[in-house]
């Protein structure tokens, strides 16, 4: 798995959905600069570039179901369930659920991305 996920991926679109009790209740196309991608490297380590200029830096597993990316700055985890993937589209997404008051809130955001071939 590792070895396809290695190369240059150029964010293509991304978007957040909020549920409440599973009913849709906000859906909102997020901004991604034109520029933003990630790149994954051999020995499971690869960065986020935002287009800004900023590069955040990350370590990597990848399973057939998910791609976990651990932040070098900071403590910070981000586990992507896989969608697609193939020789040129990573389709993944991730949810954080909470449940305030017995009301379930489901946030989800999906992310694809074009591989980018020089």
């Amino acid at each position: 798995m590792g070895s396809r996920i290695v190369g240059k991926w150029v964010v293509a679109n991304a978007v957040e959905i909020d549920y409440v009790d599973g009913d849709e209740v906000f859906r909102s196309d997020m901004f991604a600069l034109s520029g933003a991608y990630l790149e994954f490297k051999e020995g499971k380590k690869g960065s986020i570039y935002d287009g800004e200029g900023d590069v955040d830096a990350f370590t990597y597993t990848s399973t057939k179901e998910n791609l976990v990316l651990k932040h070098i700055d900071g403590d910070d985890i981000t586990i992507y369930h896989i969608k697609e993937l193939t020789s040129s589209t990573l389709s993944v997404y991730e949810e954080h659920i909470e449940t305030q008051k017995g009301i379930v809130h489901k946030e989800v955001v999906e992310i694809k991305l074009m591989k980018y071939f020089s």
